[in-house]
């Protein structure tokens, strides 16, 4: 019989070797979690141990759940099962046992976002009591010319003085690898570019390396007639310094003009679903 566990800090090279033989398993090309990723997801992601759960038999780990911790909300970040014991009902033994801690210690709201074209994934979360909320769309421009942008209009710019200046202000329905506490969190890993007038800020946009593409985690203006022109003109100064195609992940609904990125050359991409439910006890 599988024995089922809650994880400890000790248990991080467990889980990654969990992670790689039942999760990225299904994801052929995937680079595969390592101790330094999965320590990186801890501090950016706000990614527990205490929030893991692993099914476990004689030959290793068959299941693994990975699963956050903020104030108001866990995020269930994977839940993947060996191939040899799918449909035998270890996540939902997984997801039932996150469930009903929460309900206990809190927070009491679950969400995962996942990949809509996973087939079966959004029918294993809505039954087990998760409800589809939003979708998110990824945004790729592949590398191409652009008009250049005079490097006078742009400058560099920080987080910490996007807070002083308030302007930091990233709406509460965005995905969890680009909410305020992630960029907080990852800001040691962040460049920003903004344009400026005498008087304030008036757009900034916030990136990030990532494996194959160059990944823009936040960009905002301030509200006035200009603010799709100053959007424009940064996302082409990015694109004008990257030899790599540009990324704007999981991208929600009104964040950004579609028509600005279409015009940019940006492309809709991978298409992912939220979904939320409330811890229950047992």
């Amino acid at each position: 019989m599988p024995s089922y566990r809650f994880c400890r800090p000790d248990d991080i090279p467990y889980l990654v070797r969990a992670v790689n033989e039942c999760y990225d398993v299904h994801f052929p090309g995937a680079a595969p979690m390592t101790l330094e990723r999965f320590r990186t997801e801890m501090k950016v992601l706000d990614l527990w141990p205490s929030n893991c759960l692993i099914a476990s038999s004689d030959d290793g780990p068959i299941a693994v759940l990975i699963g956050t911790k903020r104030v108001d909300e866990v995020n269930v970040l994977r839940i993947g099962l060996r191939p040899d014991h799918c449909r035998q009902g270890h996540g939902a033994h997984l997801l039932t046992s996150l469930s009903q801690k929460l309900a206990v210690l809190g927070p009491g709201r679950l969400i995962t976002e996942v990949p809509r074209a996973l087939a079966g994934v959004g029918e294993f979360f809505a039954a087990t009591a998760y409800r589809k909320e939003v979708a998110f769309t990824d945004f790729v421009r592949p590398v191409a010319p652009v008009e250049p942008v005079p490097e006078a209009l742009v400058i560099p710019i920080t987080i910490d003085e996007l807070i002083d200046h308030q302007m930091l202000d990233i709406p509460d329905e965005v995905a969890w690898p680009r909410r305020r506490e992630s960029l907080l969190n990852g800001k040691d890993d962040l460049e920003g570019f903004a344009i400026a007038t005498p008087e304030r800020i008036e757009a900034f946009l916030l990136h990030q390396a990532a494996d194959a593409t160059t990944d823009i985690v936040a960009l905002g203006a301030r509200s006035s007639e200009r603010q799709q022109l100053f959007l424009s003109l940064l996302l082409r100064y990015l694109a004008g310094r990257t030899k790599q195609p540009l990324r704007l992940p999981r991208l929600a609904d009104g964040e950004v003009s579609v028509t600005l990125l279409t015009g940019l050359g940006f492309e809709a991409g991978t298409v992912y679903d939220r979904y939320s439910a409330t811890a229950t006890p047992a």
